[in-house]
């Protein structure tokens, strides 16, 4: 089984179902409120234990009572936990409002763009990356490794060596050329690629000249779409380590996050 290394966040979220939509100065009952863990690297490195990976994850929790026990819980999933990082302090929740027809307003603690950093050697046969800051010892090791996948960061981040970075097309500028140029600037001289979803739209591949659009999966009809992405992320760096070329992989991962999301329900 390939070794993959899942660099990024394990939250505690706290997801509140709405029942109607969030509007300024608002009064909005909820039906439910469930905390179960999360997070890029959490949802990323599931999938890929499922698909029969050895992953170990990079982060950090607290070395609270609620942070003992994520640790633990993922290390009985499956995880190679060696190089999470417990920090002194209390754990604070993610909090995610879930709004009837799918959207989501999430609400994070302050202090999370603190770099990563990884104690010990890193060493797999890929990495997927979901953060925004990282050391520079961290880096160094992600560059060693032979195929590295980038999310799209949403804010300024630390620019990383990565061979493919992939994103949302809403997250994107429309113009594929700018697109790629802001990946260029994350992923630096290795980017081969740019890996845009979009719903129930083609997935958009990009390699600074070529576009390629594949068919994604039929739609599934849910409202609660957290992890998806990561999930897709996971399954599409899984299928490139076969061997796959990345429209084949695209299709293999969209296929893939589809069952998981029928599977889960809302």
């Amino acid at each position: 089984m390939p070794r993959i290394i899942v660099i990024g966040s394990v939250n505690h979220d706290r997801i509140w179902q709405l029942d109607a939509p969030l509007i300024p100065g608002g009064r909005i009952q909820f039906s439910s409120q469930t905390t179960r863990l999360g997070g890029g690297a959490f949802y990323t490195g599931q999938q890929l234990l499922e698909l029969g990976a050895d992953v170990a994850i990079v982060s950090r929790l607290m070395q609270d009572e609620q942070g003992q026990a994520a640790l633990k819980s993922l290390a009985v999933d499956g995880f190679d936990v060696e190089h999470i990082a417990m920090l002194p302090g209390e754990t604070a929740p993610l909090e995610i409002f879930l709004e009837p027809n799918g959207e989501r307003t999430i609400i994070a603690p302050a202090g999370r763009s603190q770099p990563l950093t990884a104690a010990g050697k890193l060493a797999g046969a890929g990495v997927y990356i979901n953060a925004l800051a990282l050391e520079e010892n961290l880096i160094e090791q992600i560059d060693a490794q032979p195929l590295v996948l980038t999310q799209f960061p949403l804010r300024p981040a630390t620019p990383r060596p990565s061979d493919y970075v992939i994103s949302s097309r809403d997250d994107v500028p429309d113009d594929l050329a700018l697109a790629w140029q802001r990946a260029g600037q994350i992923a630096g001289p290795r980017l081969k690629m740019l890996v845009l979803t979009d719903g129930t739209r083609p997935i958009t591949l990009f390699d600074g000249s070529q576009t390629v659009e594949v068919a994604p999966a039929d739609r599934v009809d849910t409202t609660n779409t957290i992890g998806a992405g990561d999930r897709f992320a996971g399954s599409f760096l899984f299928a490139l380590l076969e061997g796959k070329a990345p429209a084949a992989a695209a299709q293999d991962a969209s296929r893939i996050t589809a069952d998981w999301l029928r599977r889960r329900g809302d």
